[in-house]
């Protein structure tokens, strides 16, 4: 009875997943914590060297009073800063009282000792760590001290101190009054708040109830339209969490009532609804909804109020921020893992001859990326791939090229309807999740390059099932840390089996075309040049001489095929080139 229930709900599962998609952006779309607009400028002038694009950006949002725009600056060019202060050095000798060099500066700082200590548990953190922690954020405190006086009625100087309040242990009546401050000069300022939340929450040195109830006042005053109204969902994240870390109090002041309060199940709904309420107020993507819009589905997940979470994860459409993912990993991994889960326990949840709401809240049309074209680079030749691929379920077009084979998708070459359910249960919805699935066991370490649309590319490495680095070139605001572009860097030569890491983490930072940054990298790595037509028509492989088609089989009929002979290269591709 009971494995009858499982196969049933797996049954329509399968059956309605597609359906839960619409209105949704694919994966590849999806950015975390992506810049605005009128900030790209300042930041790719800064990761070259200049300085003077961000003081003209950063007076004028000081001039304009634009807070929430000078605040998102001032962090972006403080963590770049924290990779090559080269530039930010040249704009202090040049100008050491400015306010806007310093306040970037101040965040530098609060970053760097950030960076040192890592976001690891307390417990976790050597000691040596926490020492060097400490003396960093005690040599921050005098240029966050000027960034406050350069600056007097501008919040965001005062974002720094609450930081460095929080790393710093700083007593309580200090946080409170440094809060006050910090108010006085917005009292509607949402990072502000945010600094509060931390601090106030049962994992550093408040309660779970000390938080709510800030939060309530803060939004009770906060007027029509402003995040801060539902600012209180973002505190939910925190109590939601909050038992979570009661081991992680190594260094810190214990929180009280040991951070085990509840906020109750009906002030719970009260703040989803108010949350829902605001994000209903706002257009889809809205910069403004999308911190509040993230922690939304984090709840509405929490609660299993699945048809819900996805209305809210199509009013984010592309934009997730960094938290509450990070607090389940890689943010954008438990962006989309998350995703997923909702969009499968819906389908699950709908009868067999049932369908799945329609979506409340449609994508604008202008908010879709184009589809991805996508070539995957496999170090085998395309009868080796094509026997791994038996049991996978999916239909690609095959090229040799030197010692390796070039894949694509080939959908031209399927039955009408055949598609569908397979491929929607096995989730093979690009060649980096068609290599997860057939070469998980195999040493076949593949590479898939990406074009999202006119202005983005992408390069992927898929090894022993899983995607191990992805690298997303989108212009300035997309750049990695110096760290990160290593690391990526170091994977991408591995994968290949050639080129200089040093070199490709140098084009991985670089914020130009990302075409041409693509074209560069491959050739880099020594892979063949990618297609005539790659990123202005699907299935260029197609033209190409010596192209095979390796179809989809049936399961039944890919496990045949897969016990036969595998001496002989089965099953016989299909030619299609000329």
């Amino acid at each position: 009875m009971e494995e009858a229930y499982v196969f049933g709900k797996a049954a329509r599962m399968v059956r309605h997943l597609e359906a839960t998609g619409v209105g949704l952006p694919p994966d590849h779309a999806v950015v975390v914590g992506a810049p605005d607009a009128r900030a790209t400028d300042a930041m790719a002038a800064a990761r070259r060297g200049a300085y003077a694009p961000a003081r003209v950006l950063l007076a004028t949002t000081r001039e304009e009073a634009d807070w929430t725009l000078r605040d998102e600056s001032v962090r972006a060019l403080a963590e770049i800063a924290v990779d090559d202060a080269a530039w930010l050095n040249a704009w202090l000798a040049e100008s050491p009282d400015d306010p806007d060099a310093l306040v970037v500066e101040a965040f530098r700082r609060i970053a760097e000792a950030q960076k040192v200590r890592t976001g690891a548990y307390a417990k976790d953190v050597a000691a040596d760590r926490f020492r060097a922690f400490f003396s960093l954020l005690d040599d921050a405190l005098p240029v966050v001290e000027a960034a406050v006086a350069a600056g007097p009625g501008d919040p965001v100087p005062w974002s720094a101190v609450l930081a460095h309040c929080i790393g710093a242990q700083a007593p309580r009546e200090v946080f409170d009054d440094c809060l006050s401050r910090a108010l006085s000069c917005g009292p509607h300022h949402l990072p502000t708040h945010l600094q509060a939340v931390q601090f106030l929450s049962a994992k550093w040195y408040g309660s779970h109830e000390e938080m709510l109830d800030h939060v309530a006042r803060a939004a009770a005053d906060a007027p029509q339209g402003s995040p801060v109204r539902a600012l209180e969902v973002v505190a939910l994240t925190e109590v939601g969490i909050g038992g979570d870390r009661e081991g992680d109090r190594k260094g810190r002041r214990p929180g009280r009532n040991g951070g085990q309060e509840s906020s109750g199940a009906d002030r719970t709904d009260a703040i989803i609804a108010t949350a829902q309420a605001y994000s209903a107020s706002r257009p889809p993507e809205d910069r403004g909804a999308r911190l509040i819009r993230n922690h939304l589905v984090w709840a509405l997940n929490r609660q299993e109020r699945w048809a819900e979470s996805l209305d809210v994860y199509r009013s984010i459409g592309r934009h997730a921020t960094e938290y509450p993912w990070a607090y389940a990993g890689d943010p954008l991994q438990a962006f989309l893992h998350f995703r997923d889960h909702a969009r499968s326990r819906l389908a699950a949840s709908v009868p067999r001859n049932g369908t799945v709401p329609a979506p409340a809240v449609p994508l604008p049309e202008s908010a879709w990326p184009q589809a991805a074209q996508e070539i995957a680079y496999v170090p085998t030749s395309p009868q080796r791939v094509s026997q791994e691929l038996l049991l996978c379920g999916a239909t690609v077009r095959l090229a040799p090229a030197g010692r390796w084979t070039l894949m694509e998708t080939a959908p031209s070459q399927e039955a009408p309807g055949k598609r569908g359910r397979r491929a929607t249960l096995l989730r093979l919805d690009g060649l980096a999740r068609v290599a997860e699935s057939a070469f998980g066991a195999t040493r076949l370490t593949t590479l898939v390059a990406h074009c999202e649309g006119i202005d983005s590319r992408a390069l992927t490495v898929v090894g022993k099932g899983s995607t191990t680095a992805r690298h997303r070139w989108a212009g300035p605001g997309a750049t990695p840390s110096q760290e990160t572009a290593q690391q990526h860097a170091e994977l991408f030569v591995a994968a290949a089996g050639s080129g200089d890491a040093r070199e490709v983490a140098r084009l991985l930072r670089d914020p130009g075309d990302p075409s041409e940054l693509l074209i560069r990298t491959l050739a880099t790595l020594g892979l063949p040049p990618l297609p005539v037509g790659f990123g202005e028509r699907p299935e260029v492989l197609a033209g190409v001489r010596g192209a095979t088609v390796h179809q989809a089989r049936s399961l039944w009929q890919g496990m045949k095929d897969f016990m036969s002979d595998d001496t002989d290269p089965n099953p016989p591709l299909r030619l299609d080139g000329r």
